[in-house]
């Protein structure tokens, strides 16, 4: 290398460590006012604390943090406005989702990601599903001839509302896989 190439490396190294220093100070800055408010800083202290130690099962459990996962274990055929139960419950921390019911029911204000998918049967059928916050319809998720449809919304849940995922009303009766899909 020449020596103009070794000096523009040295510089490179450099201006990198100083561009580390300021995040890092930025990120002590944030975490040092602790402010809860701050979604940022909530999100940056959780950050640091999965650095440094990892959550046990244990501790979700405790009701640090709500999740649940389940699937559906069989083919169903869906009625007019039915709700998907989810019999198959893999995760659920803080008792928030009722398999025999099919409702989630939210134990603490905040933001949520909520995820779903379902899968229509084959030979031309279709499925048309919504997810349900309380008595309001939300986003949909549909699907035709062995195909999957999937919802995702980021929705601010307050303690007590109940969220489901139905069949549409004018749909008909219209096939799910189950077996986990």
């Amino acid at each position: 290398l020449t020596k103009l190439q070794q000096i523009f490396r040295m510089n490179m190294k450099c201006v990198c460590k100083i561009l580390m220093l300021i995040v890092m100070m930025e990120i002590s800055n944030v975490l040092a006012s602790n402010n809860k408010e701050n979604g940022l800083s909530e999100d940056l202290m959780d950050m640091m604390c999965k650095i440094r130690k990892p959550r046990t099962n244990s501790e979700l459990q405790a009701g640090k943090r709500h999740a649940f996962t389940a699937s559906v274990t069989k083919n169903t055929n869906l009625a007019a406005n039915e709700v998907i139960k989810f019999d198959k419950v893999w995760l659920n921390t803080g008792k928030i989702y009722d398999s025999s019911t099919g409702v989630f029911t939210v134990k603490k204000t905040g933001l949520y990601l909520v995820s779903g998918s379902v899968m229509s049967t084959g030979n031309g059928r279709q499925l048309h599903c919504h997810l349900w916050k309380n008595n309001e319809r939300t986003v949909g998720a549909y699907g035709i001839n062995s195909s999957q449809g999937s919802l995702n919304a980021v929705m601010e849940l307050k303690r007590g509302d109940r969220l489901t995922m139905r069949h549409d009303s004018n749909a008909g009766t219209e096939g799910m896989y189950g077996v986990h899909w």
